[in-house]
């Protein structure tokens, strides 16, 4: 299959991944996340990754491997290890595509759908009559009626969170179809018939503020909002009664004995809808102009990868289970690197220092920064791959240059 197992060994990983650590362990990179952007997040680390450790499991026996060429023949053995890293990312330049166009399908192709969020809790329901005492407790997902209703007079009223499936690098909105037996203005503060959501963000609050009017009323009023046109965004259609997202969406006002508000009353000029607080892991999908810093990213990972093959080689020359120390350290090095979970699992474990230290980390980062959401890298993090990629190559190269004469005879 030659240069296709490029593609698809990185898309085995992948599934196998995203199995582990989405399905079974559930992890996202902010609680907004959905599925899609998770294996795309995993896919670019994976690519990424499997570059730098093939070329350093590679290239650590590489001189045993090739021990009769350089016995026999004036052979430059600086090649070997140059080649591999070489080889890696050609193979790894192959895989990258698939990412890039999997982010254009996904951005430029589709839109992300929009949704009301609808409260539902588990409650118990009770055996019947007869039953036996020790009948396992029945569950059952209901709509929480209590977050569908407020009160005349509650001065928080109530909040009820729009939500896209997916965050945009632009501006988007969402038209809005107001009905029920209440009256805006009178009974509630209107509410626009646009909601804007801001780019980079994946929820809007829309707040139902009740105005207290002094007046008993039987029964309650209603408030009905319908999701019936987007911008830049699809419509939601539920699947299923108790789907937890709608496009539609009813609330109660239950009345009550509060005085009535005066025109001033500061209620009647709240904020009816706004983003709610960020989140901080969470970067929209996207391509941009920052792709152009791709071969530079090649580069520093050439430089720091060459540095470790050409110190690893020459040491396995001399200890001959450093190959095999190698396997395991890369395998303990790929779970240490941020690359199936957040990095912010790890700061909050109090093993932020860990990250630090860890060089791949910084290289992973940039390349998922230029190749899925459009931005450009931090340029502190590059500057100290690049010095400690420097350092590692002269210590690498020097080592090699220094043991090439004794190469013949310990091979």
């Amino acid at each position: 299959m030659g240069f296709f197992w490029s593609v698809i060994f990185p898309i085995i990983n992948l599934f196998v991944y995203m199995f582990v650590f989405r399905l079974v362990l559930n992890t996202r990179w902010s609680d907004s996340q959905g599925a899609t952007e998770v294996a795309l997040v995993m896919l670019a680390g994976i690519v990424v990754w499997t570059g730098f450790a093939e070329t350093i499991s590679r290239s650590t026996n590489c001189l045993v491997e090739h021990a009769n060429l350089i016995k026999k023949v004036v052979f430059p053995c600086q090649l070997l290890p140059a080649y591999l890293t070489i080889s890696s990312l050609v193979n790894m330049a192959i895989g990258l595509p698939v990412v890039v166009g999997m982010i254009a399908l996904l951005t430029y192709a589709s839109e992300p759908d929009v949704h009301l969020n609808l409260d539902l809790v588990e409650v118990n329901v009770e055996a019947p009559e007869g039953a036996p005492e020790d009948a396992p407790v029945v569950k059952k997902i209901m709509v929480n009626s209590n977050s569908l209703l407020v009160g005349e007079g509650d001065p928080e009223g109530r909040t009820l969170r729009l939500q896209l499936s997916r965050g945009l690098s632009t501006h988007s909105r969402v038209r809005i179809e107001v009905g029920g037996s209440a009256t805006p203005g009178e009974d509630y503060v209107a509410l626009p018939e646009w909601i804007e959501i801001p780019p980079a963000q994946v929820h809007t609050a829309i707040r139902i503020q009740p105005l207290a009017d002094g007046i008993e009323e039987p029964g309650r009023e209603t408030v009905t909002i319908k999701l019936v046109e987007g911008d830049g965004v699809e419509i939601y259609t539920p699947d299923g009664e108790l789907d937890s997202r709608q496009n539609m969406l009813t609330m109660k006002i239950a009345d009550s004995a509060s005085p009535a508000l005066a025109a001033d009353d500061p209620l009647r000029s709240v904020a009816t809808f706004g983003p709610l607080k960020s989140e901080p892991g969470y970067k929209p999908l996207g391509l941009g102009l920052s792709m152009i810093v791709l071969p530079l990213l090649f580069l520093l990972q050439g430089i720091f990868t060459v540095g470790l093959a050409f110190f690893l080689s020459t040491l396995n020359v001399f200890l001959r289970d450093t190959f095999h120390l190698v396997g395991v350290g890369v395998t303990v090095w790929m779970f240490g690197t941020p690359i199936f979970y957040p990095a912010a699992m790890v700061e909050r474990a109090g093993f932020g220092w860990m990250l630090n230290l860890n060089p791949m980390y910084w290289l992973i980062e940039a390349y998922r920064d230029v190749l899925i959401h459009g931005l450009w890298p931090n340029w502190l993090a590059l500057l100290a791959f690049f010095l400690v990629s420097m350092v590692v190559l002269t210590i690498g190269s020097r080592f090699f240059k220094s043991q090439t004469h004794r190469f013949p005879d310990l091979l």
